[in-house]
């Protein structure tokens, strides 16, 4: 049986009949407001487990499968964030990306500002350029202070309905970034069984929920020397909402929460690998067995911008999350009710 999560520093609230996805969001952010990141540490050897998915996706064998899954659930339990290899995403696509990133990053704000998120002529929330000193994702009393460039995707968004400049004006970015959003989404798909497994259940589990995931794609820049006070960041402390998030970053300045040290601790780079986390709904939908880590990050480069790349995942919109078979029985009742992600977000349906 699946081991408490109580006592591993993930947050502790708790909804067993109804959510409040207003009341969540209030919670959170006060939560957030009294974590003390103060004097972070190296992380050491362990710290961030390494999970490698080479052989399972090279093979299909139940034994490579089963040996990821392992991984998987030992990092997911005990720490919630892993670094991930193996995953079939080339060096060369990556590189590629983070080129798109920084030229995107380069033009001229008026010209990122025609696409910017809150463009009211555009039909489609929460897609287009984000620029510094949004109080967004998460958010928080002071501005986060980076810029980004968000594109998403669901069974009612497709590439198209996001905001993209014209090809004139930066040729080649919406292709490139097109491309990468494919293959990393793809990648998220392939991961599916082993999350599956991981949590007892038939690696084929999670396909229906998934069938039209929601993921949301952020392009992130970190300018350097930005002046700091201690309780600004370039992303403020917060949980993920998602069911998992991959990201990519091209320089160190992650920190994550510790539960086994009791610490905030900096997340080394491995050069081409995935930071992957596990999120809120995947916190609740395993009934507080996979754990929920808080997070934040800054730009420590003197001189030098910061650049990272995350992939939010999530299942179809309006899939209902029902706790697990594998995460309950009667001295384990579901603490969470049956909710989809549309439903997290303050989404009704028919709005």
């Amino acid at each position: 049986m699946p081991r408490s999560a109580s006592a591993v520093g993930t947050s502790s609230l708790k909804w067993v009949t109804s959510f409040d996805p207003s009341e969540k969001e209030r919670a959170l952010r006060a939560e957030a407001t009294s974590w003390d990141t103060s004097n972070p540490a190296d992380a050491t050897e362990g710290d961030i487990p390494i999970v490698d998915v080479g052989d399972y996706f090279a093979t299909g064998s139940p034994d490579a499968l089963a040996e990821a899954a392992h991984a998987l659930n030992r990092a997911s339990e005990d720490v919630g964030f892993h670094q991930l290899i193996g995953h079939g995403v080339s060096a060369t696509r990556i590189a590629d990306t983070f080129a798109e990133v920084r030229r995107f990053h380069a033009l001229p704000l008026e010209t990122k500002q025609q696409i910017n998120i809150d463009n009211p002529d555009w039909p489609i929330s929460g897609a287009g350029y984000l620029p510094i000193g949004e109080r967004r994702l998460p958010r928080r009393a002071k501005g986060n202070l980076n810029e980004a460039f968000l594109i998403k995707s669901d069974r009612d968004i497709a590439m198209e309905d996001n905001q993209w400049l014209p090809d004139e004006v930066i040729p080649g970015f919406r292709a490139a970034i097109e491309l990468f959003a494919r293959e990393v989404s793809d990648l998220a798909l392939r991961l599916l069984p082993v999350y599956a497994v991981a949590l007892d259940l038939d690696p084929d589990f999670f396909a229906p929920a998934f069938k039209d995931p929601f993921w949301r794609l952020r392009m992130t820049h970190y300018p350097p020397d930005l002046e700091r006070d201690d309780d600004e960041f370039g992303i403020a402390p917060h949980v993920d909402t998602t069911f998992f998030t991959l990201l990519l970053q091209d320089s160190p300045g992650l920190t994550i929460f510790s539960a086994a040290r009791g610490e905030w601790i900096n997340v080394p780079l491995l050069p081409d690998a995935f930071v992957v986390n596990s999120g809120e709904l995947l916190r609740q939908w395993s009934n507080d067995r996979f754990l929920s880590t808080r997070h934040f990050a800054n730009n420590n480069n003197s001189g030098q911008a910061r650049y990272s790349i995350p992939l939010f995942f999530n299942a179809t919109g309006d899939y209902p999350m029902t706790c697990l078979p594998s995460c309950t029985d009667e001295n384990n009742p579901p603490k969470y009710p049956t909710i989809s992600y549309l439903e997290s977000q303050g989404v009704v349906q028919g709005e």
